[in-house]
């Protein structure tokens, strides 16, 4: 197997724009709709892209794999790390290599993957990679191939994620689910808005009132609680590229024509992911955001019928209160021992013995090619 590189998304030959094509069908933030998005509205300064590709033998072009990465060029300074990372962020819910990683070819995959990025020429210090999923082929495969590739690999806990299987579930018997409690302030509520007479709820799904929509969330959301977007661009172009893609369904209520509470949900692939959400706390007698929430839970069970929804990322202790099961996303770490800071990176995240077996691995390995060098020029 051979790895190639490519310096943008839009540079990907054909093939490789079928392998994320397929992957899109697992999870939208595998497609490149999302990556796009992302590179265009979601880099830091400095940031540059590279795609590393897995091909078979026989030079026919056909990708095994694909990962999509970013970097920055080494700055001046001896302690100045040479670091790959994850084309993610906290934007991100679940990040992967894309390709079929089910067959018994896999493990050679991601060897060569592991094997390539760790004799890539920019010779990375630290690898990571994340938000993972612990419990996908995907993610055993990447930690036993770094460390086969000689790197030292740290992986580490990255947030919970909160979902429900829904298939089959009506949205009376999801109702039935909660706690009798919270049934009884969400009907209060909702009750309560709707005898204003004032008040009234859109889904948006396409392009249809698309901008309208954006203009009442980013208004919302400056009314909200929640900080300040570090990207302000990244959620109105992510909500332009689900509706162009019909993986969009955004609530928004309005009262007196004033729009008061915003979420943005993403399905895709049978899966609804709900995604943003901001409300007015002016409004915060009406719990609007409450009965946005059971508003499109009822529409993605009775309409899209998905057989999943989650709530992105976070332990956030109302999530547990909508969505009753539970799963981590995790990352990996991968340091390499044969540089200062590679080293450095094992004894800060690993621990010192780590970075002793680490070192002392460096050294046997390089006393063996001195000999066979040494051997080598005896023979000759």
């Amino acid at each position: 197997m051979k790895v190639k590189t490519f310096t943008s998304l839009d540079v990907l030959p054909e093939p490789y724009v079928r392998l994320f094509e397929k992957a899109e069908s697992q999870w939208y933030d595998f497609s490149l709709p999302w990556f796009r998005n992302f590179a265009e509205t979601a880099l830091d300064a400095g940031d540059k892209i590279c795609i590393y590709g897995v091909e078979g033998e026989g030079g026919s072009g056909i990708p095994l794999a694909a990962l999509a990465t970013r970097y920055k060029d080494r700055a001046s300074g001896i302690f100045s790390p040479a670091m790959l990372s994850s084309l993610s962020n906290f934007y991100t819910i679940t990040f992967s290599p894309v390709g079929q990683f089910v067959d018994d070819s896999s493990g050679e995959v991601f060897g060569a993957l592991a094997k390539g990025i760790a004799n890539d020429n920019h010779r990375w210090d630290l690898v990571e990679l994340r938000p993972l999923d612990p419990s996908s082929a995907a993610y055993p495969n990447l930690v036993r191939s770094f460390k086969s590739a000689g790197m030292v690999v740290q992986e580490y806990f990255c947030f919970g994620n909160w979902y429900l299987p829904t298939a089959g579930l009506a949205y009376d018997e999801y109702l039935k689910g909660m706690p009798s409690a919270m049934q009884n302030t969400i009907r209060r509520k909702r009750k309560k808005l709707e005898k204003t007479g004032q008040a009234r709820i859109d889904i948006i799904t396409g392009t249809e009132g698309l901008e309208a929509a954006i203009d009442a969330y980013s208004r919302i959301y400056l009314s909200s609680w929640k900080k300040s977007e570090p990207y302000p661009h990244f959620v109105p172009g992510l909500i332009r590229t689900c509706a162009e893609k019909n993986w969009l369904r955004m609530g928004v209520v309005y009262l007196n024509d004033q729009p008061i509470a915003a979420q943005v949900w993403i399905i895709n692939s049978g899966k609804a992911t709900i995604y943003k959400l901001a409300h007015d706390q002016r409004y915060d007698e009406f719990s609007a955001g409450s009965t946005l929430t059971t508003h499109l839970i009822q529409h993605v069970l009775e309409v899209d019928r998905v057989q999943e929804i989650d709530f992105g990322s976070g332990d956030d202790p109302y999530k547990k209160n909508w969505l009753s099961h539970r799963r981590e996303r995790w990352g990996i770490l991968a340091m390499n021992p044969r540089s200062l800071v590679g080293c450095m990176g094992i004894l800060r995240n690993v621990g010192g013995r780590a970075a002793n077996r680490a070192w002392q691995a460096l050294r046997r390995n390089r006393s063996g090619r001195q000999s066979a060098q040494v051997e080598s020029e005896k023979e000759s």
